[in-house]
Formats: structure tokens, C-alpha cells, sequence
């Protein structure tokens, strides 16, 4: 393989030039971080001290005048077409897919009227998560509006073009990022002359430099290679064809975050720019060490080096046997909780599964994995650290426990409800929180410490032990609610009386609730609490996701209806929490 041409061309040079990407590469995956690193390295750079700002190398093959196919470097030249759309309004060169949604020239229409859509619904948006609220766009609205295929390449198209405006909004400097990128931004240009084979093999073989491929990518490339050998052209061309469409409907369906977060909990996988790369890692194993990037990738070579051939149809099977589980309620639900609830990844599940006699047993597979987890016999215990009875506030089995509760509970309570493991694990943060609430703290309100004072006077009325404690009820009559720090010093001297007689700290009164619910309801006593978890106001965040246990909690749905008290969390309602949580997850190992 010669190289016929090595030059530094300038951006400003690639107008009406045309670029193919082949059916072996992957889709365009860059996102924000990429995306506005080479944003932010066009601003700052110094053209008085560098002269010109040099991206890495693309290699390309030399297709006739001014065509060339892209066999390195689609991702830069993809985002740096969509910032000159953005900038100019129009479609400066032309990029054209082999396959992917592409009408008979290879143009992508999505992606060649880009710069004519509305993307206000995104622009105009307040949404914290950005990222995500691009994809809610996406799936809601867009596609349907604009008449859009929903495929992973369109949305990453869309997602890309959403963060480069969104980046101009704040950062501004649009004429001085347009006179840099054309005029002084440059690239190494390599312009190859191989055969069909080798242009595969470069493809694998070149690092990026700043963007490595990932293993997905190389392991497509290991499988094109080997269809490559197919002597008859017209198999090979269906072979090609055939695991191109089905490479990217899997890909596709992984992109699913519902979907995504059942088959695994790393959050860290969430920026896999292909996520079928977990299913390779769980075909072939993935490294042990983190710094063992490529040892899935390994594996597969070393297979197609010894003539091992892995079959493109184990994975497609691999795919489907998932896509089954995942469609299975129980199942789901049983299989979230193991890979959320144990060191169990779906790859250790998978392998014994396979290596078990017992395939049509799965289920009882799963539940003997939690109960090995959560109990320590076969009457079903619960082992010390997960006894309900006595964890507290602070112990580390509170928030297994509360978790398998969550997903007990959208198993056996109503068949059309999924608990959303994708939710769950988009929060950033879960707090364990107390159902009545410990307010040692104090009160910087009047209206807090009266709402609070009534609560305390309900709980009289039900606890006989509290009426009959008289250091209790004198402290309370010295509360003076328009002086508020004299009051407070009452009100921890309470709170801690009341520690002594009503274990707040026990599981019965323990809920799940997320990082920014919690900073809104966290000292509120039980009836405000009540009002905002279950939206009677409008002031939590409209993306905090509560846990449907814990909204019953505060419906009050355990509570038998002749023993129903709605403005504070008494004994009756512990009692019948705890039961709950008992009946719900030994049902649901059963």
C-alpha cells in the first residue's frame, strides 16, 4: 500500500468535494466532549504563535474528481461539516454513505437539509440534562414533525448539530471560529491506493491519535475481512449487506436506555459510543484490568487467526436470547435485580446459563441468586447485614433491601408497569430518607415550625406512651413559635426525647427518594412532604424520578382504609410498611 499524495490542505479547501463512507465503518458516534474540545481548540489556538491550527490525519482513497472514499478521520470530518453547515448555512461538501439511510447517491437527506429545520424545542430548552433532553426531543417530536427515519445515525447527526448551537449560544465568537476553521485549520491529507481488503485493514489498523476506535469497530472490520474472502461476488455482497442491517438494528435497539440499563449498571458504559460492544465482551469476556482496553478485541482476532471463524449469527443470537428476557416481565425484573443487586454481571448469568442442564429453569436460577445474596438459609432468614428488623438509618443493607422492595413491587403490583432501571440509574445520586422526618436542625419558617407542632400534637393523640411522658409534653407547651431560635432549642431537646421512644432511624421509616427530590422535601414534616412527592404542588423537579414504593409511602396505599390518618406517619402505617416489604420480597423469590 503506497501513499500517492501527502499534503497539509486547509479547510477552506474541501469545498464541493465529495466523501464516501464504506459499509465497514461505524456509524458517527462524537459527542459533547469531543464535539466541544475541538470547538474550544479552534477558538484558542494562537495564529500569530502557531501560524495554522493541524488536525490528525485523514486517509482516503482517491475515487476520480474531487471523490474521495474516507477510510480514517469520518468522525472529524463529519463534526467539522456540521459546524460549517452551522455557520454557513449551507452544505459546504458532501459526505455519502455506502449504506446507512442513504437514497440511491449515497446522500443522507436528514443530514443534507440539517441547516433548514427548527431546533427550537431544544435551544430554547432549561433542561439541566441537556443530553438527555436532546433524545426526549428526538423521540417525541422531531422525527414525527420533520418526517425523519429514526435511526442511531440520524439521532447522533441530530444530537451532534444540537450541542454545536447550543455551544455558539454560549460561547458566541462565530465569525472569528469561521474565519480559524476555514482559513487556518489544516489536516494531514493521505490519499491511499489499495485494493477492497487492504482499505478494510487501514481501517483497523490506523489509530485515530485523540479518538480511539473501539472495539466494536474493530471487531466489525475482523468479521468484513473475513466475508471478504468470499470468492462468489454475489454472496459476498448479500453477507455484507446482510450483517451491515443487522449490525446496526442491534446497535440501534442497544441505544435503548430502557433496554441498556436491564443488561448492565456500570454508568460509566453509558458513553460506549457502541454499545454492542457489551455484547462482545459478553460473547469473549472482557479484560480484567481497566487498562486492558483491547482484550475482547484480542480474543475475537486470535479466533479468526486460528480458523475458529466466530460466527456473525452467535451474536445476532446472543442478541435475541437478551431481547427475549428482556421482553419476559419476571424475567426482566429478575434479572435487573441480580445484575443491580450482586457482583452477578449477565455475562457470569450467561455462562452458567448455557453450561446448565436446566435451560427452561431460568427464573429459579435467577431468584436462587438473590436468595443466596439476601438470605442465609433455605427458610429464608435474612442474613444480618439485610435483616428488616433491625438495619437502621446508615447501615449499608437499607438500600439493597429498599431497591428489591422497588422492583418487587412493579412485578407483583401491576403487569403493565416496568420498574426503569434506565431511571433509576440516570439519578445521580439516591438518599435514604426519612418518612417522618428528623428536624434536630430547626426551623428558619414559622409556618415549618407550626406544621411541624401539629404533626408532633397528632402523634400525642396516638401514642399513649408519648402522652404519658411529661418531660416530653412540658417542653412542648414552652415552644414559643414567634421567637424562633428559643424555639428550636426546644425543638432538638424533642426531636431527641422522641428519638428515645420512636426509633426513627428503623427501616419502617426509611424510604428511597432521589438527590434532588430529597434537597426540596428533606426537614419537611410528613404533610407537606406528602403534597409535594405525590405533585399536588408544582415545585419539585419535573425530571427527579420517585420510586413507586415510595410513593406509596406517602398515598398511604399499605394502610388498612379504617385505620387511615393522612397528615403524619403513625405506628399502624410502620407496621403495615414493613409488612409489605416482607410479603413483597419473599413473594417475589418464590
Amino acid at each position: 500500500m503506497d501513499a500517492k499524495h501527502d499534503s497539509m490542505v486547509a479547510i477552506k479547501n474541501f469545498k464541493g468535494k465529495n466523501f464516501l463512507i464504506n459499509k465497514y465503518q461505524r456509524g458517527y458516534r462524537w459527542g459533547k466532549r469531543e464535539i466541544y474540545a475541538l470547538l474550544k481548540d479552534i477558538l484558542s489556538f494562537d495564529i500569530t504563535r502557531d501560524g495554522f491550527y493541524c488536525l490528525q490525519p485523514l486517509v482516503m482513497l482517491y475515487k476520480g474528481e474531487n471523490n474521495f472514499e474516507l477510510i480514517d478521520g469520518q468522525q472529524r470530518t463529519t463534526t467539522i461539516f456540521l459546524i460549517i453547515k452551522h455557520l454557513l448555512k449551507e452544505n459546504y461538501f458532501h459526505i455519502h454513505y455506502e449504506t446507512r439511510n442513504s437514497i440511491e447517491d449515497g446522500s443522507n437527506d436528514f443530514l443534507t437539509r440539517l441547516h433548514t429545520l427548527d431546533f427550537s424545542a431544544v435551544l430554547q430548552s432549561e433542561s439541566k440534562d441537556i443530553e438527555n433532553h436532546i433524545w426526549t426531543v428526538w423521540k417525541e417530536s422531531f422525527c414525527y414533525e420533520n418526517n425523519i427515519e429514526d435511526t442511531v445515525d440520524n439521532f447522533y447527526f441530530f444530537k451532534a448539530y444540537c450541542l454545536i448551537q447550543l455551544w455558539f449560544i454560549k460561547n458566541g465568537n462565530e465569525d472569528f471560529i469561521k474565519h480559524n476553521l476555514l482559513e487556518y485549520t489544516k489536516v494531514i491529507w493521505y490519499t491511499e491506493e489499495v485494493d477492497d481488503k487492504d482499505v478494510a485493514f487501514t481501517f483497523i489498523n490506523f489509530n485515530d491519535g485523540k479518538i480511539q476506535l473501539d472495539q466494536a469497530e474493530l471487531v466489525k472490520g475482523l468479521f468484513v475481512l473475513d466475508m471478504n474472502k468470499i470468492s462468489d461476488f454475489t454472496r459476498k455482497s448479500y453477507e455484507l449487506n446482510q450483517f451491515a442491517d443487522e449490525w446496526n438494528a442491534i446497535e440501534q435497539h442497544l441505544q435503548r436506555p430502557d433496554f441498556w440499563n436491564f443488561i448492565q449498571n456500570n454508568r460509566s458504559n453509558k458513553e460506549l459510543a457502541n454499545k454492542i460492544t457489551i455484547l462482545l465482551e459478553i460473547e469473549k469476556g472482557k479484560g480484567a484490568k481497566e487498562e486492558d482496553l483491547y482484550y475482547t478485541f484480542r480474543q475475537y482476532e486470535k479466533a479468526f487467526e486460528r480458523e475458529e471463524k466466530p460466527e456473525w449469527r452467535s451474536l445476532a443470537t446472543l442478541y435475541n436470547l437478551l431481547d427475549e428476557w428482556y421482553h419476559d416481565r419476571e424475567t426482566y425484573h429478575l434479572m435487573g435485580a441480580v445484575v443491580h443487586l450482586t457482583t452477578k454481571t449477565i455475562h457470569t448469568v450467561l455462562e452458567e446459563y448455557r453450561s446448565s442442564s436446566k435451560k427452561n429453569q431460568l427464573k429459579n436460577y435467577l431468584k436462587q441468586i438473590l436468595k443466596d445474596e439476601f438470605f442465609e438459609d433455605k427458610k429464608q432468614k435474612f442474613k444480618s447485614k439485610y435483616d428488616i428488623n433491625e438495619i437502621k438509618y446508615g447501615k449499608t443493607g437499607v438500600f439493597p433491601i429498599l431497591l428489591l422492595y422497588n422492583i418487587a413491587v412493579a412485578q407483583l403490583q401491576d403487569k403493565k408497569y416496568l420498574f426503569p432501571f434506565d431511571l433509576f440509574n440516570l439519578t445521580r445520586a439516591w438518599n435514604i430518607e426519612h418518612i417522618y422526618a428528623k428536624n434536630s436542625m430547626g426551623f428558619e419558617k414559622k409556618e415549618d415550625l407550626q406544621e411541624w407542632m401539629k404533626e408532633i400534637e397528632e402523634l400525642f393523640a396516638e401514642n399513649a406512651q408519648l402522652k404519658q411522658n411529661e418531660e416530653l409534653e412540658a417542653k412542648f407547651k414552652q415552644i414559643k413559635v414567634d421567637d424562633l431560635e428559643s424555639a428550636n432549642l426546644k425543638v432538638k431537646d424533642i426531636e431527641t426525647l422522641l428519638g428515645d421512644i420512636i426509633d426513627k432511624d428503623h427501616l419502617s421509616n426509611l424510604c428511597l427518594l432521589d438527590d434532588k427530590t430529597n434537597i426540596q422535601v428533606g426537614k419537611k414534616v410528613f404533610r407537606k412532604k406528602r403534597n409535594m412527592i405525590l405533585e399536588v404542588d408544582s415545585c419539585l423537579d419535573p425530571e427527579a424520578y420517585v420510586p413507586v414504593a415510595t410513593k406509596q409511602v406517602f398515598q398511604k396505599a399499605l394502610t388498612p382504609s379504617n385505620e387511615l390518618t393522612l397528615n403524619y406517619w403513625n405506628t399502624r402505617d410502620r407496621d403495615a410498611y414493613m409488612s409489605d416489604i416482607l410479603n413483597k420480597i419473599t413473594t417475589f423469590l418464590n
